[in-house]
């Protein structure tokens, strides 16, 4: 990997906060299927860090039976257009979701970071979110904490993966 393709971890990593920010990025592996495909692809991915992160939570988990399977994860993915899904990367890595007021990083900071993650997946890049702006937070606790959102997007060729958790 190199250039871009070398860019696109680093810049997941600084949108990182040790056990509260999960990250994950890579090449998506070849997908059948067209958008299905691609959504299953990133649903299981995002498991991946989702099954990373109960390591850490699980004493604290608010549902002790386990975060959610992949196929529930790909279920609870609501596609967002490249523009929302930046915004909400940059929130989710700056904003506290338990605690409102409480920081994990300058949003200015997040922004630039987040924005530069959606330039290098490109306008062409299919994104999806557990987010529900109806009900103002992130409700499908698919780590099986009270508190989560997700966020990630691909571009057919490489992924992304940021999740937020936490317990009140």
């Amino acid at each position: 990997m190199g250039g871009r393709d070398a860019e696109l971890p680093q810049l997941m990593a600084r949108l990182a906060h040790r056990q509260r920010v999960y990250v994950r990025s890579g090449r998506i592996p070849s997908t059948p299927g067209g958008l299905d495909g691609l959504r299953a692809a990133v649903a299981a991915e995002a498991h991946v860090v989702i099954r990373m992160l109960w390591k850490d939570w699980e004493q604290w988990a608010s549902d002790r039976s386990g975060p959610a399977s992949a196929q529930q994860v790909e279920e609870a993915l609501e596609a967002l257009t490249a523009e929302r899904a930046v915004e909400l990367m940059a929130w989710l890595a700056a904003q506290c979701l338990v605690w409102p007021g409480a920081s994990f990083m300058a949003r200015c900071e997040a922004d630039a970071v987040a924005r530069r993650v959606g330039q290098l997946l490109g306008p062409d890049a299919h994104w999806w979110s557990t987010f529900d702006p109806e009900l103002e937070g992130c409700v499908s606790c698919v780590s099986a904490c009270t508190f989560d959102g997700l966020v990630t997007g691909t571009d057919g060729r490489r992924f992304v993966v940021l999740i937020q958790v936490g317990e009140d």
